[in-house]
C-alpha cells in the first residue's frame, strides 16, 4: 500500500514539476498582466500610460527593468516607473502557472 502511494506521488511530483517548467509566462504576457491588473499600458518603447480616475492618464517612463527568466519553475519581473513630477511606482511580480503574481507594489509620491 505505501508503496503505490509513494509512486503515485512521484508521478503526480513529476508531471508537476514538467507543467511548471513548460508554463512559465513570458514578458508580454506581464505587459497584459500590468494592464488588466494595475491599468498600466506599455507601448513598443519605454513610455507608458497610467489610467488615473474619470478618463484621464498619466504618462510613464520606465526607469528600471529586472527580468530573470533562467529560472526553471518560475520567472521574476521587476519594473520602475516614473512620471513627469518624479513620483516612483515599482512593480514586482512572480510568473508561475502560466500567469503573474504580485509580490511587491510600491507607489512613492
Amino acid at each position: 500500500m505505501n508503496k503505490g502511494l509513494i509512486r503515485i506521488g512521484m508521478i503526480f511530483s513529476i508531471l508537476l514539476l514538467f507543467y511548471m517548467s513548460t508554463h512559465r509566462p513570458n514578458e508580454e504576457q506581464f505587459y497584459s498582466w500590468l494592464l488588466n491588473e494595475y491599468d498600466i499600458e506599455c507601448h513598443a518603447s519605454i513610455t507608458c500610460t497610467k489610467k488615473m480616475e474619470g478618463n484621464s492618464y498619466k504618462t510613464l517612463i520606465e526607469t528600471g527593468s529586472n527580468i530573470k527568466n533562467g529560472y526553471l519553475l518560475f520567472n521574476t519581473i521587476g519594473k520602475i516607473y516614473e512620471d513627469e513630477n518624479g513620483s516612483r511606482t515599482t512593480v514586482k511580480a512572480i510568473g508561475i502557472f502560466g500567469k503573474y503574481f504580485t509580490i511587491m507594489i510600491d507607489e512613492q509620491g
